[in-house]
């Protein structure tokens, strides 16, 4: 926790003002211009970005900040089949130690890094329940888990403070199991670190669900609470944000969603795609989010804006399908 409290001593907040126009560059386009230059080796433009985004408040069609999403794309391996391997993780983390190598003081490259570690032990744990995830790959899982810590608290020695550090840190919490005291605490350190980085909000609420570490109804408090501080439509905005954690077609999650306000949630994704536009994932979330309060003209709205399924809203294609020809069915 030392480290969590050193980070951010000292740090002032020189950000531009947040852009008043609408983004146009959507998420899709953003990565293949971040991942062309990866593997590219531009690793000096890649410096180039970090630097702006750490600096301004650069938003992608949807709210996603560009900062979040540098590091999104940048520890994401690409596949050469159907499904990622460890070839292709073999792949990234040697273009990324090319970039440390060019850029030893780079705080982006060594977050990157430690992001890197951090999806390779999901990979190497799997998506199944903790019973299904045998011995070996739990020895993996916490090998790779502990490499991330390390990353971190050497990139926490850097002179370039990046407040996707906190947002690693959230991550790294959860898979080592943080009790909620030194979680919250580093929660509140990232907030003040960066009041509008709502993506703290979302891994601190992911922290929360039930099958990890919080209660029932821990998060709808923590929505209630976080949404509170802030004036509309960033209340509403962020509320909605917190509460799609619960945006999933499963039960355990829809028994969550369930007992959220529904005015609220509407208002926000309203507020939200007219700020910043809409993305296929924030339609899918808002569907399953209007089809659970059985909002037929919500549901029809969200397909318009909706280009594919989404894995994280709905796990198969014929729930997707149930729920688009839900509102017109007889």
């Amino acid at each position: 926790m030392q480290a969590v409290r050193d980070y951010g001593r000292g740090h002032t907040t020189l950000l531009y003002p947040s852009p008043s126009e609408k983004p146009t560059e959507d998420s899709q386009s953003y990565y293949s211009r971040i991942n062309s230059l990866l593997v590219q080796r531009d690793f000096a433009q890649l410096e180039k970005i970090a630097l702006q985004n750490r600096t301004e408040k650069g938003r992608l069609v949807g709210g996603y900040w560009e900062n979040y999403e540098f590091f999104n794309i940048t520890r994401t391996p690409v596949r050469e089949g159907s499904e990622l391997k460890e070839s292709d993780y073999k792949v990234r983390f040697d273009l990324v130690n090319q970039w440390i190598a060019a850029f030893p003081q780079s705080a982006a490259a060594r977050l990157t890094l430690a992001n890197l570690y951090m999806s390779d032990a999901f990979f190497a744990r799997g998506s199944g329940l903790a019973e299904t995830v045998s011995d070996h790959q739990w020895v993996l899982f916490n090998e790779r888990v502990a490499k991330t810590r390390q990353t971190l608290i050497a990139a926490a020695s850097l002179k370039e403070r990046d407040r996707q550090w906190y947002c690693a840190m959230l991550e790294l919490a959860q898979a080592e199991g943080w009790d909620k005291a030194d979680t919250r605490e580093l929660f509140e350190q990232a907030v003040a670190f960066e009041p509008e980085y709502y993506h703290f909000h979302k891994l601190y609420s992911l922290y929360l669900l039930p099958q990890w570490y919080g209660e029932p109804g821990e998060i709808q408090r923590f929505a209630e609470e976080a949404s509170a501080r802030l004036p509309e439509p960033n209340s509403s905005i962020l509320y909605f944000q917190i509460m799609s954690t619960y945006a999933c077609y499963c039960k355990p999650q829809l028994q969550g969603l369930i007992d959220a306000s529904y005015p609220k949630i509407l208002r926000g994704y309203t507020s939200l795609t007219e700020q910043f536009g809409n993305s296929n994932l924030i339609a899918n979330r808002f569907a399953v989010m209007a089809w659970a309060f059985n909002d037929k003209n919500s549901v029809r709205e969200a397909f318009t804006h909706i280009s594919a399924r989404e894995p994280d809203a709905f796990l198969t294609q014929d729930t997707f399908d149930y729920v688009r020809q839900w509102p017109d069915a007889p």
